[in-house]
């Protein structure tokens, strides 16, 4: 692997690191020792990350994942408790929506994410996975909101994606009683799209996301555009931006390479 735009490089005590791999950007949690709670200065730096990554053109796909034996187990606490002890209402909101907003941004970054999740993902954890594209999990990995057992109202939309991302039932048995799933379970609820061994999950993102490398950067960016749009919309009006956006392609140079490809039996090769 080689760095892209980081000030932390592996075996750095930096909140989070980043790595590229080919056109895959690798983001890591790195705060072992805290489970990877989520301190303010991860968050500006997890935002930090991903939008570099996102500017390198060369990048086709961002996985983000833990160091140590979680992804995330959320906020911290230890410093919530502090900022709750005479604190500023205002300066309390201005914190929690800072994390929402980051959470977005990854969200709707034009290029695909995947959630490598290498261990516990709880609360502000899960929220950071629901906010990816694809979820790929180790076996045996515990996964949770967790916000109900500790007093704490969910502020980094769990309660707005979970219900997007699972049955509805489903989604509140996890908000209510706040307990940790297997990440087997939540492959079997649709969640996670993978499970695989822990020492193999590293290889299966790249895998996948080798797979969105080799296909037209045009289209993937396009398409995740629509899905996230489209599902607050009626159906009709889905369909209608789809089509709009399949007329605007036609004269794209990316069609012209898949068609050429194709004629000439080829793999196709799409710019950066």
């Amino acid at each position: 692997m080689s760095r892209i735009s980081s000030d932390a490089s592996p075996g750095s005590d930096a909140p989070v690191l980043v790595q590229r791999d080919g056109r895959m950007a690798w983001i890591t949690l790195n705060r072992p020792d805290t489970l990877n709670a989520m301190s303010p200065e991860l968050i500006d730096a997890l935002e930090h990350a991903v939008i570099s990554a996102a500017a390198d053109p060369g990048i086709r796909s961002i996985a983000i994942t833990g160091s140590g034996r979680a992804f995330s187990a959320g906020g911290d606490l230890k410093n919530m408790q502090g900022r709750l002890v005479g604190a500023d209402d205002d300066a309390f909101h201005r914190g929690m929506r800072r994390g929402q907003e980051v959470f977005r941004r990854i969200e709707t970054l034009p290029v695909p994410v995947i959630a490598a999740v290498n261990g516990y993902a709880v609360a502000g954890g899960l929220e950071l996975v629901l906010s990816c594209d694809i979820v790929v999990a180790a076996a045996g990995v515990k996964m949770g909101d967790g916000h109900a057992k500790y007093g704490v109202v969910p502020g980094g939309g769990s309660t707005a994606r979970l219900p997007r991302r699972l049955p509805v039932g489903l989604a509140k048995q996890l908000l209510f009683t706040a307990e940790l799933v297997g990440s087997e379970t939540m492959r079997h609820w649709g969640l996670v799209n993978e499970v695989v061994a822990a020492d193999q999950l590293h290889a299966r993102v790249t895998t996948i996301g080798n797979a969105i490398a080799d296909a037209s950067p045009m289209v993937v960016r396009a398409m995740k555009l629509l899905v996230n749009e489209g599902l607050d919309q009626p159906i009709e009006s889905a369909l209608d931006a789809e089509l709009e956006a399949c007329k605007h392609h036609v004269d794209s140079a990316d069609l012209a390479e898949g068609l050429a490809a194709f004629q000439s039996k080829r793999k196709p090769h799409y710019a950066d």
